[in-house]
């Protein structure tokens, strides 16, 4: 880098200074054509040769600095055409930072791109009615369960008074069986009597 800056630095300085000796030359080179010139009247002889040889010096003068502004305007044109296009690369920089952002603050839920705050309010939505569902569904079922318990208890306790009841049934027909069966036995020994 010091190698590319020192020449560069010694360059611009010449420049300046050939410059500025060009811009004496040419008004010392005025001052000396006016002071060499003879008087004739009011008015100054000047030799030809002098002035062509001061014609041909600042056409010269001229030309360098035409040629220096062509180079200089043709260097602010690239510079101007750079920093166009380092402005489009910052805007194409800008929108894909923005889709960068836009993409980091959203996600891909059920196929469809949402923001993070959607997305977190239909998770602890689904999240919250599941949680209700299940203390509710909790409850029907403790209900159920205490429901199903009393019916239990109930049957069992209807199926021993029919169980109760049947054998009351039973020994009362076989006491009745026996009774008639008593009967009949009585009813023949008295047929078989007469």
């Amino acid at each position: 880098m010091r190698f590319f800056l020192a020449p560069l630095f010694l360059i611009i300085s010449y420049n300046t200074i050939a410059q500025n000796d060009s811009l004496k030359s040419i008004d010392t080179q005025f001052e000396t054509l006016m002071n060499d010139a003879n008087n004739f009247k009011e008015y100054k002889v000047i030799k030809q040769n002098a002035i062509n040889t001061l014609r041909r010096n600042t056409n010269k003068h001229i030309d360098q600095l035409n040629s220096k502004i062509t180079g200089l305007e043709s260097s602010i044109e690239t510079k101007d055409s750079r920093i166009a296009a380092l402005e489009q690369e910052l805007e194409e920089t800008n929108a894909s930072l923005t889709g960068v952002n836009a993409e980091k603050d959203s996600m891909n839920f059920l196929g469809i791109q949402t923001n993070k705050g959607v997305y977190n309010t239909i998770v602890w939505s689904i999240v919250g009615v599941l949680g209700f569902l299940f203390v509710f569904m909790s409850m029907r079922y403790k209900s159920s369960n205490s429901t199903t318990k009393a019916a239990q208890k109930q049957l069992q306790s209807t199926e021993e008074e029919l169980e109760d009841l049947r054998r009351k049934s039973i020994e009362k027909e076989q006491k009745l069986g026996r009774q008639l069966q008593d009967e009949r036995n009585k009813l023949s020994k008295l047929k078989n009597e007469k």
